[in-house]
């Protein structure tokens, strides 16, 4: 079984490890990394997955640009495991949409509640990242018993269209910034920064540099925000100029997020 993964702060690398440890014999393989080496993209084997987060609502739009550049061959069961916050919109219907454009349709599809990445988002769920975490084993069960049986099983909501209609509503700009990779216009380095050096190191899209005196972006963002999270000194802030909800304060200094069993090693080889 081939998994195909993208992580920012450790959520998709867990669960793409936590199902092919239950399913047995399996290749993990980073999307970026695909992104950045192989001017063609080939897709096969018999099993095979894809673990994203969703941004936004929405999938993310680097794995768009990566599905519609990738060509598929000889793939018996295909599946997609999104991830996020909670506010999955229309995300699965617009995945599995983008498949079928490709020629390759899903056979199954799967939605987890992870601890959300985006301060402004993470502020809106009541549930604690403990008790998310806490939840992921019973449904990593659920989804390795249905890729074994190769059952098609695809989420449905009556809820999913004005959860849809919400999303597009008050993510407008950010998705928007999102899709022209402009994200990083939104972070600036503080005092806190001690060049060491990980942001560009576990960047995933190679979108920054060390210049003369602090770390720059290209303006090439995945949206990820591994940078912001994962930087030992917090020397990286988030600036939002845009509100998703009026009266909702956010602490942007203090939120920061690693999934707890993926070391920063693992974020930096994905």
């Amino acid at each position: 079984m081939k998994l195909f993964y993208m992580t920012g702060t450790g959520n998709s690398l867990k669960i793409a490890k936590d199902i092919g440890t239950a399913t047995g014999e399996y290749e993990l393989i980073s999307i970026p990394h695909l992104l950045r080496e192989e001017k063609n993209i080939v897709i096969e084997g018999d099993v095979v997955g894809f673990i994203i987060p969703v941004y936004f609502g929405r999938p993310p739009v680097f794995f768009r640009d990566f599905i519609k550049k990738a060509e598929f061959r000889s793939v018996s069961y295909a599946f997609v495991v999104l991830n996020g916050g909670g506010l999955f919109g229309r995300a699965f219907n617009m995945t599995d949409k983008l498949f079928r454009k490709n020629g390759q349709p899903l056979d199954s599809g799967f939605l987890i509640e992870m601890p959300g990445t985006h301060p402004y988002i993470n502020q809106i769920h009541k549930k604690t990242a403990e008790f998310k975490l806490g939840k992921e084993p019973e449904q990593i069960k659920k989804i390795v018993d249905s890729i074994k049986n190769r059952n098609c099983f695809k989420p449905k909501s009556i809820l999913s269209n004005f959860s849809g209609i919400y999303c597009m509503a008050a993510f407008d700009i950010p998705y928007y910034l999102s899709k022209n990779h402009s994200m990083d216009k939104h972070f600036w380095i503080n005092d806190g920064c001690r060049n060491c050096g990980l942001c560009i190191r576990i960047c995933p899209a190679g979108n920054i540099y060390q210049s003369k005196w602090k770390p720059k972006w290209r303006h090439n963002c995945m949206n990820c925000l591994a940078c912001y999270h994962l930087c030992p000194y917090k020397g990286i802030s988030l600036r939002c100029e845009w509100k998703m909800i009026d009266l909702i304060t956010v602490d942007q200094l203090n939120f920061r997020y690693r999934n707890p069993d993926i070391s920063d090693d693992e974020l930096i080889s994905s």
